[in-house]
């Protein structure tokens, strides 16, 4: 079977986003005079839509607040972005040049919010390969499967849901697609168990797609 479109995760699946989001968040929670967590309570909150995030991490805050600290904590990623913090996985852009010289379609698709998706890949050097990009700030209320079910059918088929949570492995199995895990990214073991294959390093997936 050969692979047309392949949809990616972001965080955790392209790059490592503990690199710009771990001082993000201190300044976020920092400029709001809240406790920052140890960054072992940080870590497992990124790969999740941003309101579920700060629902973890201000509990206690009001929607103005949570708004405030979502619209704080986009500047703030975007600052460290143009500073250049952000680097890919070893093999993320070679494989993805494959791939994309193959003529394979290739897409994002993340929990994240509109700015972030437009920034992120294009700071890690990616971003004109990706014919869509996709994010939940885009689509209100609905799950990374439900986007995917969505968007699914413009493109050509059959495709590949790639991700390092829980979440992408559920999109992609509910959307009937091939599913490869990230075993190097943010998610727990478990979590990839449903996948197809799991990875441990990005350049595997030439191995598997091509």
């Amino acid at each position: 079977m050969q692979i047309r479109t392949v949809f990616f995760d972001l965080d955790g699946t392209l790059w490592p986003p503990h690199r710009v989001a771990l001082p993000a968040f201190r300044r976020v929670l920092e400029e709001l005079d809240s406790p920052v967590p140890h960054d072992d309570v940080l870590l497992p909150t990124l790969g999740y839509p941003i309101e579920e995030i700060w629902q973890t991490l201000l509990p206690d805050a009001s929607s103005e607040v949570r708004q405030k600290a979502n619209h704080l904590m986009a500047k703030a990623e975007l600052e460290l972005l143009s500073q250049g913090w952000a680097q890919p996985f070893p093999g993320v852009s070679d494989t993805l040049e494959k791939l994309h010289a193959a003529g394979v379609t290739l897409c994002v698709l993340s929990n994240c919010e509109p700015g972030y998706l437009q920034a992120v890949p294009d700071a890690l050097g990616i971003g004109h390969l990706f014919a869509a990009r996709f994010c939940a700030g885009d689509f209100p209320g609905l799950t990374k499967s439900q986007i995917l079910s969505q968007v699914l059918s413009c493109f050509p088929q059959p495709a590949a849901m790639v991700g390092d949570r829980w979440h992408d492995i559920d999109a992609g199995k509910e959307n009937n697609l091939l599913t490869i895990g990230c075993a190097y990214g943010l998610g727990e073991t478990q979590e990839l168990a449903k996948a197809d294959y799991v990875i441990q390093r990005f350049s595997q997936l030439a191995e598997i797609l091509l």
